[in-house]
């Protein structure tokens, strides 16, 4: 991939502070890609940019990246292999499960009753034995943002 020098984004602007009728295209990313700060990419149309961040930032779904043109390019959370867990019985099932997971420090995304997180046969056999129901889905994944992943934007 070729990327344009000129083609840069340089700010981040978080989901719905960002003007809508400025988007020029979209970047559809997975998790891992979506925490940078400077990394040559291609938005959704095959064009390349310059991701050019003063810092690395995490960025989320519907996030804004401000072009130095002007324009404005949606962040999409792109479907991933993941799986979710459901708990059934008191909170304190629930709790031990998020528990578990928590001491693994294993990225979750918290949705109500279900747990969502990377598949891992490893970690899908211990949930299993502490009571949880696991399956596999595909789906966007973002994580909790945790003490040291927050989510915020310059």
């Amino acid at each position: 991939m070729t990327t344009d020098p000129t083609r840069r984004a340089t700010r981040v602007h978080a989901r719905g502070h960002w003007p809508l009728d400025r988007a020029v295209g979209a970047v559809t990313l997975a998790f891992d890609d979506r925490h940078r700060r400077r990394m040559a990419m291609t938005d959704d149309g095959g064009a390349a940019f310059l991701l050019d961040l003063p810092r690395a930032v995490a960025l989320d779904e519907g996030d804004g990246l401000e072009m130095t043109d002007g324009g404005f390019l949606r962040v999409i959370a792109a479907a991933e292999e993941l799986m979710e867990v459901r708990v059934s019985g008191p909170v304190e099932s629930f709790a031990r499960v998020a528990w578990h997971l928590g001491n693994r420090h294993l990225p979750v995304q918290i949705t109500g009753d279900v747990i969502r997180l990377r598949r891992d046969h490893v970690i899908a056999d211990m949930l299993t034995g502490l009571g949880a129901e696991v399956r596999d889905v595909v789906a966007a994944f973002m994580p909790e943002g945790g003490a040291y992943g927050g989510h915020s934007h310059g």
